[in-house]
């Protein structure tokens, strides 16, 4: 595959770019960046120090020539000379790293950008990365998860399957993801406000519901977790609708849900120590109503 680097000298600063086959800088047996030290064999087929300690044979694997391999200092010095942008160039990262130690610096670079600039997508085995956004448009494009727009101040009325469900705002550095899943106990609900940089909560929830086949309701109040989602989606739940109190099918349920924003958060609440009540502020109203069925969907 072809891929940009900057050659550097370090002897008089001046630097070029260029474009070139990056198997070049691979080894040809194990694929893997080649890196100091280098060997070659008599012919000059390089080979690194970890399969050269493998195959003891002297046989060189690429032309079959009984070598001894030997130091090669000059690609040594070729390979500590190319520069290549982090992955993660497009998030804030404004690193150029040496090419064989692109992937330890992306590692240790991820949560770094991540609590700057942008949120991991929770579906697992996705390596998504990105701004809100851009999450959200990944979220609903290419997990197929369903989104609703919440306007200042209104009610919308929702059918949720199982899983997760974008509760987003508009022109806003958050979004809302609520997840319904099935635990021993019923239907747990949480929801969590993703944002880049986790803080103390900025929002409180009221969450009610009650069944008309039942007669059986409840309410909770809580502040919202924020999370980047690097963890995938937190564990634990919100509410949770008591199994054998609800129709399996989730029929005649009707939930409601409020979220103010928080003028204030007390020390007591964050610790765990206790409710506090729940702050006036900004008010976003939704219902989640009949036929509730919120399934998770990965596709």
């Amino acid at each position: 595959m072809d891929g940009k680097a900057q050659c550097e000298g370090p002897n008089n600063g001046k630097t070029l770019t260029v474009t070139m086959e990056v198997d070049t800088l691979d080894c040809p047996i194990c694929f893997e960046p080649l890196r100091p030290p280098i060997f070659q064999c008599s012919v000059g087929h390089f080979i690194c120090s970890s399969c050269r300690n493998k195959y003891l044979d002297n046989k060189c694997h690429i032309c079959s020539d009984k070598t001894t391999f030997k130091r090669c200092f000059g690609m040594e010095h070729v390979v500590q000379s190319v520069k290549v942008p982090c992955s993660n160039a497009m998030y804030g990262c404004t690193k150029n790293v040496t090419y064989y130690q692109k992937v330890e610096h992306e590692k240790a670079c991820a949560p770094w950008v991540c609590a700057a600039w942008g949120c991991f997508c929770p579906v697992p085995s996705c390596t998504f990365l990105g701004p809100t956004d851009a999450l959200v448009d990944h979220l609903t494009a290419d997990h197929e998860i369903p989104s609703t727009t919440l306007p200042d101040s209104d009610t919308v009325s929702l059918r949720l399957q199982l899983g997760l469900h974008v509760l987003q705002r508009n022109r806003t550095d958050y979004f809302f993801l609520l997840n319904l899943s099935l635990v021993a106990a019923g239907h747990a609900i949480s929801i969590i406000c993703v944002q880049p940089s986790t803080t103390e909560p900025k929002f409180t929830c009221n969450m009610n519901y009650d069944c008309s086949a039942t007669g059986f309701c409840e309410s909770s109040s809580w502040h919202i977790r924020s999370s980047s989602l690097s963890d995938g989606f937190p564990e634990g739940f919100d509410l949770i609708l008591p199994k054998g109190k609800i129709p399996d099918d989730r029929n005649d349920i009707l939930l409601r849900i409020t979220i103010r924003q928080a003028l204030s958060v007390s020390r007591a609440s964050l610790q765990g120590k206790g409710p506090t009540p729940a702050p006036q502020g900004k008010v976003i109203a939704f219902a989640l109503q009949r036929k509730l069925r919120i399934h998770c969907s990965d596709s």
